[in-house]
């Protein structure tokens, strides 16, 4: 973790178990793939691949929600990166949360139904522990739908 996200969120971390404080400051690998594509800087100060993305994180931080970012994900023989890796901060329970921001191309959206088939092949499935955001020019990703997920996973 970079040492601003840590100060971040460390005031705002005092209820957390031990464990979770492990998690949330423990080193983790991360997608290397592309680095260049990640232009858009977060409140934390993390460097994400979109303006959707930027929204989520900025709405994980604001609730205090713990994440990594492009955390790298062994499925058997295959490794993935799922936008994003969060633990519910009450019962540690592990989300994964795929923003799909190009559905409008025929071949990225392909790509999402293997990923999602992936996904689904190893346990991990969409409105339980995958949470999954779509969208496209004419239907943009908002604040309030990511609002409206946080809502419906994370808060008590």
């Amino acid at each position: 973790m970079k040492p601003e996200y840590a100060a971040l969120i460390k005031d705002s971390c005092s209820s957390f178990s031990q464990a979770l404080l492990d998690w949330i400051n423990a080193p983790y690998r991360t997608n290397p793939h592309h680095p260049e594509s990640l232009t858009h800087k977060t409140q934390s100060g993390i460097l994400v691949r979109s303006k959707s993305e930027a929204i989520i994180a900025m709405l994980l931080s604001q609730h205090n929600i713990p994440f990594r970012y492009e955390c790298e994900l062994v499925l058997g023989p295959i490794t993935i990166y799922p936008d994003f890796t969060l633990k519910h901060p009450s019962t540690e329970k592990t989300y994964y949360w795929e923003h799909f921001g190009l559905m409008d191309n025929p071949t990225y959206s392909h790509n999402v139904l293997t990923k999602l088939q992936t996904y689904i092949s190893y346990g991990i499935i969409p409105n339980a522990t995958l949470i999954t955001t779509y969208e496209t020019k004419a239907h943009p990703l908002t604040s309030d739908t990511v609002s409206d997920i946080i809502s419906k996973y994370f808060l008590d």
